[in-house]
């Protein structure tokens, strides 16, 4: 089995590297629980680069060498302009796993830009991005998520967002949604929720 970390370094600097830290610890204590957690800040490459980079970590241990891999690229945003949402019964993605087949699965059956995953009618997350949805007065992001992204877990640390249940019924109550994660912060891309197509 295999997991990924996508860390972004942006002019030089590694973004919340003891969040992304503390998610790899929790996989090796889940899944390889007799080995020793990889040390990011030892083995990440030090890349003076200008920008914005996407940083991919892949491990596990049927990873070759060192049971590691890094590779990076500059970062572009998608453009991302409709989401359509995609019930399903069941969903398990609480580690950052390299195998997406069930969420690529979805996600080939929109016939939107991108997805947002409903289990059981209530609001989870999307193929690659947590969800904050802004009411006119405050950001919420769903209790219901499939995985606690960095970038969620650093907003909420900050409480520049707070987190709630939020079901295909209540949606109507917001006005935008924000999709955030380990390369996007709040506000970078933001739909309105007529840009959003029902399931």
């Amino acid at each position: 089995m295999r997991f990924i970390e996508s860390i972004l370094l942006k002019d030089g600097a590694y973004h919340n590297l003891s969040l992304h830290q503390k998610r790899v610890d929790r996989t090796f204590e889940q899944f390889m629980p007799k080995l020793t957690s990889h040390d990011l800040e030892r083995i990440l490459p030090k890349l003076a680069l200008n920008g914005s980079y996407k940083v991919r970590l892949i491990y596990g241990t049927d990873v070759p060498g060192k049971g590691y891999e890094v590779e990076y690229a500059e970062y572009i945003p998608r453009s991302i302009q409709s989401l359509q949402i995609m019930p399903t019964p069941t969903f398990d993605y609480s580690f950052k796993y390299e195998n997406r087949e069930q969420i690529n699965s979805l996600v080939s059956k929109s016939n939107a830009d991108d997805i947002i995953i409903s289990v059981d009618g209530m609001i989870t997350d999307g193929s690659y991005f947590n969800l904050v949805f802004w009411d006119g007065q405050e950001w919420v992001t769903p209790h219901t998520h499939l995985l606690n992204g960095v970038r969620r877990q650093q907003l909420l640390l900050e409480g520049k967002i707070k987190e709630a249940p939020i079901s295909l019924s209540e949606l109507g109550a917001f006005k935008k949604v924000s999709l955030i994660n380990a390369m996007l912060d709040l506000g970078a891309i933001e739909l309105t929720m007529n840009q959003i197509l029902k399931g």
